[in-house]
């Protein structure tokens, strides 16, 4: 086609350190915005994520926070695919939020050491893509799964199943 020019690679897998001023100054905007509503929100959102029906019994707009919850997602899926690519969003979304669920049960703490995990393995991807001279987005997708990995082999939940089967085993042989 003439005049239609794609950049399907930047779209795949992005180049972080490309981002423009525009880019840059939306991802902020849109950041404050997110982050505001879901201080302004958490409570609603957090009873509407794991239980609509008692959101619906106590009389909360559960369509309208579901509708807010969505477009809150869709717009900074969006705009992050267009800054970074859809590797490294699939990668950031995803991967400090499991790694966060190996840790610990508490929701609140969840979600901080998630921001953590992310913001933190996004530095140190950066560093080492630097410092390695590899691509960035390819450098923080294996940083914060290699991160994913250690939460694993060192969860808490981990150890707790470990025991389960040994008693389990145990009980088997007797």
């Amino acid at each position: 086609m003439r005049g239609y020019n794609v950049d399907l690679y930047g779209y795949i897998f992005g180049n972080i350190l490309a981002v423009s001023r525009f880019d840059l100054y939306s991802s902020l905007i849109l950041g404050v915005m997110v982050l505001g509503l879901i201080v302004l929100f958490y409570k609603e959102f957090l009873l509407l994520t794991f239980d609509p029906e008692m959101a619906r019994v106590v009389g909360l707009p559960v369509r309208t926070l579901n509708l807010l919850m969505l477009t809150l997602v869709a717009l900074t899926v969006v705009l992050s695919i267009k800054s970074v690519g859809v590797v490294l969003v699939s990668a950031l979304i995803v991967t400090p939020a499991a790694s966060a669920f190996l840790l610990t049960d508490d929701f609140k703490k969840m979600m901080w050491i998630s921001v953590a995990i992310g913001v933190g393995g996004s530095w140190l991807g950066l560093f080492l893509s630097t410092w390695l001279n590899v691509a960035s987005g390819a450098a923080i997708v294996m940083t914060v799964t290699l991160i994913f990995f250690l939460c694993f082999l060192f969860s808490p939940q981990r150890r707790r199943m470990k025991q389960r089967m040994s008693r389990l085993k145990q009980l088997i042989k007797s």
